[in-house]
């Protein structure tokens, strides 16, 4: 396994052993809001995941790919396939866990399809079974709160019937790295976009609103408008949740001082980095750390 990538059965559970139930269906929200809206990149040994995103705004990385939704999106992940991503907080979707050594063969091999991340991105107007699967979705929902002997049978043969519909429509990215090919967006997704890759090249850098905006051509006020629209945020405030996203990452996986995890964090000044970090997690950078150590 590749050294820093997490290894478990249902992500933030340190669980061994088998589920009594080979399908399970939750909410985004109920894991995410656990962990800060972030899922650090992992992978499973025995579980194949199939998300459904109808909100658009998810940062996912799988495989190789990374990428930042602009529509409702479905994901397959296969076994070993690594996958992480971030989440705004009104999220909206439901992630399908399935122990593939618990089901049927030819459930187990529909997922063999999309071994290669790049035919597992699934966008809504690209997909002519979109809305099919969603409610499929919510019909498995449904099926799982049963408590007959038949609960297994029915949810496995929505499972299967999602898949059969995927891997009919195996789409195809080969460019797909950091965003779908820009002459598929919008003029200001492209924008938005922009802003987004240079914050993830840039965030230490000291910079401005009005140097970022230059940089991609706009003005400030347009890139400011550009981004509340999109994002939900003003761009100073992306640039600061990347930092404080940043700082989290080195408090928890570092034992650097305050001072040097402010420094790379992009913060110029430890008390101030230190106040802020505060006031977006809610805790001291201190305290942060005890509580994930």
């Amino acid at each position: 396994m590749p050294q820093g990538i997490l290894e478990y059965d249902l992500y933030g559970d340190l669980l061994a052993g088998n589920a009594p139930d080979p399908i399970h269906l939750e909410p985004i929200k109920e894991r995410s809001s656990q962990h800060d809206w972030t899922i650090r990149v992992h992978k499973h040994r025995r579980l194949a995941q199939v998300f459904l995103f109808r909100s658009a705004g998810v940062r996912f990385t799988l495989g190789e790919i990374e990428h930042l939704t602009f529509h409702p999106t479905i994901l397959v992940a296969h076994p070993d396939t690594p996958h992480g991503f971030r989440f705004a907080e009104d999220v909206i979707g439901d992630v399908l866990s399935v122990r593939i050594e618990n089901v049927p063969d030819a459930l187990r091999g529909r997922f063999v399809t999309f071994k290669n991340p790049t035919n597992a991105v699934f966008t809504k107007p690209e997909t002519a079974c979109f809305d099919a699967v969603a409610a499929l979705f919510d019909q498995l929902g449904h099926a799982c709160r049963r408590l007959d002997e038949q609960r297994f049978s029915i949810t496995a043969a929505l499972v299967d019937l999602i898949m059969l519909y995927l891997v009919a429509e195996k789409p195809s990215h080969p460019s797909l790295v950091v965003t779908a090919p820009k002459n598929r967006l919008g003029r200001q997704d492209v924008q938005v976009e922009a802003f987004c890759a240079m914050v993830e090249e840039s965030f230490r850098n000291p910079w401005p609103v009005s140097a970022y905006a230059s940089r991609i051509g706009l003005s400030t006020s347009h890139l400011t408008r550009i981004c509340r629209a999109a994002l939900g945020a003003p761009p100073n405030a992306i640039v600061r949740q990347r930092r404080i996203l940043e700082a989290k990452r080195l408090l928890e996986y570092t034992g650097l001082s305050l001072s040097e995890i402010a420094h790379r964090s992009g913060f110029r000044d430890t008390a101030f980095f230190s106040r802020t970090f505060k006031s977006l997690a809610g805790v001291s950078p201190n305290a942060y750390r005890s509580k994930v150590n």
